[in-house]
């Protein structure tokens, strides 16, 4: 797969005890940080190996920042080091209700980026405070993408996830199914998101209340060709529909799609149109899933 190519993961919490979110907040951060450190310590010195680059002044070097977004609009970020204190720092802008971020770096003795390895946010939106998108993006490579499985099922194992999703992805906060239903998506889509599936990708959560409906993993392990199936703490799924990510097409979305149908939002998806050089996105089954039993919508579709 190529090293250019990005995936996304994301999962979508209530946010109801501020003290829980917050502990979830420092360790999405922390955990997740510190085994990204790993493998860009490890691409610097590939990097390093590969073009010592002498004409600036030596090699490359990893660069871990973390991110407090302004209260204010068009106020500055505030940003730190990587630190314990520091983490403690981010988890506590995120339980005052900031969009807090990290982003890993490879950048020559010069400051020039060469790339980004990881970028990671918590957001929250300014409008609604009922809910937080834990969310993450890593080069599609196989660390990095072992990476963002065990962060999202870290996240998924502790809290109570509303919708959760691992692949390409759509826009930021809409899901590409969201998206092809003409939804603006956690607008449209929050308040019954936990009756009605948002979308589904290569890894894919199921909330609890959709799942229970649906008959548990054992309901869904008998209709559906999945890699696998696995029950959470809280009752949600964990559906993985490849071992591999790459062997994420053709029947593999079928059997996604076939084994979530039910729980989608009734309509007939519309193919993205592209204005520009197209970027991948999550892979669609373009039917309406009430062929296949789905029997509910959002509002706005």
């Amino acid at each position: 797969m190529s090293d250019n190519l990005r995936i996304s993961g994301e999962i979508l919490v209530d946010v109801e005890n501020l003290e829980d979110f917050r502990g979830l907040v420092l360790r999405f951060f922390s955990d997740t940080l510190e085994q990204v450190a790993e493998l860009v310590r490890a691409r610097v010195v590939e990097l390093s190996d590969k073009d010592p680059n002498p004409t600036r002044g030596g090699s490359v070097e990893d660069r871990i920042s973390l991110m407090v977004a302004s209260p204010r609009l068009g106020g500055e970020t505030e940003r730190r080091a990587r630190s314990a204190k520091n983490l403690e720092w981010l988890a506590d802008r995120a339980a005052e209700g900031r969009t807090t971020s990290a982003v890993a770096k490879i950048v020559e003795q010069d400051g020039l980026t060469v790339e980004i390895a990881c970028s990671m946010r918590v957001w929250r939106d300014d409008a609604d405070d009922r809910w937080a998108l834990f969310w993450m993006e890593v080069g599609a490579t196989a660390s990095f993408i072992r990476a963002i499985v065990n962060s999202m099922r870290r996240v998924a194992n502790v809290a109570d996830p509303v919708f959760g999703s691992i692949g390409y992805g759509g826009n930021f906060t809409c899901t590409e199914l969201e998206y092809s239903l003409g939804l603006r998506g956690l607008t449209d889509s929050y308040d019954k998101s936990r009756k009605i599936l948002r979308g589904y990708d290569w890894v894919t959560v199921v909330p609890r209340e959709l799942a229970n409906e649906h008959g548990g993993a054992s309901g869904v392990t008998k209709s559906s060709n999945l890699h696998s199936i696995e029950e959470l703490p809280s009752g949600a799924l964990w559906l993985r529909a490849t071992d591999e990510f790459a062997n994420y097409n053709g029947s593999a979305v079928r059997a996604m799609f076939e084994a979530v149908a039910p729980m989608l939002p009734k309509g007939l998806p519309v193919e993205r149109e592209w204005l520009g050089v197209p970027r991948p996105v999550s892979p669609l089954v373009f039917e309406d899933a009430k062929k296949y039993g789905a029997t509910r919508v959002f509002e706005g579709s």
